[in-house]
Parts: C-alpha cells; structure tokens; sequence
C-alpha cells in the first residue's frame, strides 16, 4: 500500500481531506490508483491524524516516469519512455479525464 498522510496544520486540510474521500470512494477505473481506505484519528501527541491509503504503484507514479529528476536516484526510472509509450499515457490519461468527467455518478 501506498500511505498519504495530510498536514493538519496546513489551512484547509479538513476539507482538502473529506472531498478527497468523498470524491474517490466510488471511483473505479483501470488508469486510476485504488483508495483503499482513510485513517482519522489521534496521534500520540494528541494532534489530529488524517491518512489516504492507496494500492500501491510498484513501477511508480506518472510524474517520476514524465518528469524523471537526476537527483533521485531511487525513484529515477531505469529508462527514459520512448514516443510510444508517452503518446499511449496521452491516451490514457484523456481516457480517465473523460471517465471523470462524463461517466462518473458524480461528474468531477
């Protein structure tokens, strides 16, 4: 699994927190990482606690593979994409953006 733990600190985090909850529960589809499940709590400081759990991405997310950064050197792709591929993410992507905004219960 893949944890995004939000910054309760950060001015709009609770409302960043519940439309991203309420905006993925339902979302499925193959382009899309899975929300798994969100953790609200306590920490043991006694702050709020806010997690996303996702499935996780063993090859990576999209912006390591479009934007790879030389300074990186554990998540730097073995490989740059050829045109192929970057056409077909292209392809991909318009094809979530249309499942979004069109096909969704909810449009987002």
């Amino acid at each position: 699994v893949a944890v995004k733990v939000l910054n309760m600190q950060r001015r709009g985090a609770m409302k960043s927190f519940m439309a991203e909850c309420e905006s993925l529960k339902n979302i499925r589809h193959r382009n899309l990482v899975k929300l798994l499940t969100a953790c609200s709590s306590i920490n043991f400081q006694g702050n709020e606690f806010r997690a996303l759990i996702y499935e996780f991405m063993p090859n990576g997310d999209l912006d390591m593979w479009l934007h790879p950064k030389e300074v990186d050197e554990i998540r730097r792709p073995s490989r740059m994409l050829t045109l192929l591929e970057r056409l077909n993410i292209a392809i991909d992507v318009a094809s979530v953006l249309e499942y979004l905004h069109v096909h969704c219960h909810e449009p987002i």
